[in-house]
This record gives structure tokens, C-alpha cells and sequence, in this order.
């Protein structure tokens, strides 16, 4: 069973890893690269004592990115057809969520939520216009222990049919009203009924933070 996250612990792993890794890039005394790849240990250890993830899976998490740390960018696409909402199911937990995944490097943001869609969904879209852009652990119960900025923009299919992906294992549309259990940790029920909100009334300003 997960353990709650002491949130000033979470903030002080994170603030040590990112002071480390910054110092990394731009120190050219071997003693300071020393003391700042000790300090990134340092803020593996912190998180191993209070969260239930592995050692090694924190320290690919955090230290892949090699350099001055910035929050990662989340993209979810937000498909409408007769007043339904699309979700796809997630093999990792047998949950339901919006298309997306995280952000790959070289690509627009939009090109991103076309080929998310298409894999997860099976259809083609075009992205229409951006209905939000959110701190990711600002709305989760227990963040994750790195930033994450969470992109929601909708999208209009074009073409293709409902076909899971090789990390889905169901398509459909869902009314409001009546959603399935939410894959959480990627979005949750409060902000699919404000993406919805939002997808119909055109005059609504996108939401942010």
C-alpha cells in the first residue's frame, strides 16, 4: 500500500536533486562534482525512506535528465462525439483516462495529441484549441516526485476507427454523467467535467495552474 508523501519532505528531495544536477552541468572543480553527486543520493535516499518506489526506479526518474531541471510536460486530448467524451482503457491498471501521455522531444505540441490519439484510440483528429494548462501535482493527492505541467487540448476527429493500442486494451465514448473508474493519476473526474465544460462553451478562458 502507498505511503502518504510528507509534501515539505517531497519539496526538499526535489529542491536537493535540482541544486545537484544544475551543479553538474556547469561545475569544473572535481571536489564540487563530488559533493553534488553526493547530494543527489542524498535526495534518492529521502525519497526512498518516504515514498514505496524502488531506489533504482527514482534514480531513473530523476536523474535521466541531465542538467538544469524544468518540469516535464503531460499532454491529454480531449475528443468529443455526440456529446461523449473518448477515454481509452490503460493496460497498467485496467483504468480509464483521456488519450495522452508525456511530451517527446522534437516535436510539436500538437503533433504529440494527433500521434497519442492515433495509437491509444485509433482515430485520427485535428487539435482545435487549448483548454488547459495545469500544475500537475497541484490536483493529485499524492504528486509525484518530480514537476509535471499537464497540457489538455481539444481535439476533432478526422478519420480513423475505435483500435487499442499497445498500451490499451479499450475505446469508447462515455457520457458525463456516467463515467468509468478514472485512471487517476493521469486525469481525474474534476477535470474531465471541466474540460468538458469548457468544450461546450467556446467563450470560457482556457484554465491554468
Amino acid at each position: 500500500m502507498d505511503r502518504e508523501i510528507p509534501k515539505h519532505w517531497l519539496e526538499i528531495a526535489k529542491k536537493i536533486n535540482s541544486i545537484a544536477q544544475t551543479g553538474l552541468t556547469f561545475t569544473k572543480d572535481k571536489f564540487d562534482k563530488e559533493r553534488y553527486e553526493e547530494l543527489l543520493d542524498l535526495s534518492m535516499l529521502i525519497l526512498n525512506n518516504i515514498t514505496a518506489i524502488d531506489y533504482s526506479k527514482l534514480d531513473f526518474v530523476f536523474n535521466r535528465d541531465i542538467g538544469y531541471q524544468t518540469p516535464k510536460v503531460g499532454i491529454r486530448a480531449v475528443v468529443m462525439r455526440d456529446d461523449k467524451i473518448l477515454l481509452v482503457k490503460e493496460k497498467m491498471d485496467n483504468k480509464w483516462s483521456l488519450p495522452g501521455g508525456y511530451a517527446d522531444t522534437g516535436m510539436l505540441p500538437s503533433e504529440i495529441a494527433v500521434n497519442e490519439v492515433k495509437e491509444e484510440s485509433g482515430f485520427d483528429v485535428k487539435p482545435t484549441r487549448i483548454l488547459g494548462l495545469i500544475d500537475y501535482n497541484k490536483h493529485q493527492e499524492r504528486p509525484f516526485p518530480f514537476d509535471v505541467y499537464q497540457l489538455f487540448m481539444e481535439c476533432e476527429i478526422i478519420g480513423g476507427e475505435a483500435k487499442t493500442g499497445i498500451e490499451t486494451s479499450d475505446v469508447q465514448f462515455f457520457s458525463i454523467d456516467n463515467l468509468p473508474e478514472l485512471s487517476e493519476r493521469r486525469v481525474t473526474e474534476q477535470q474531465i467535467l471541466k474540460m468538458y465544460e469548457l468544450y461546450n462553451d467556446k467563450n470560457l478562458a482556457p484554465i491554468f495552474d
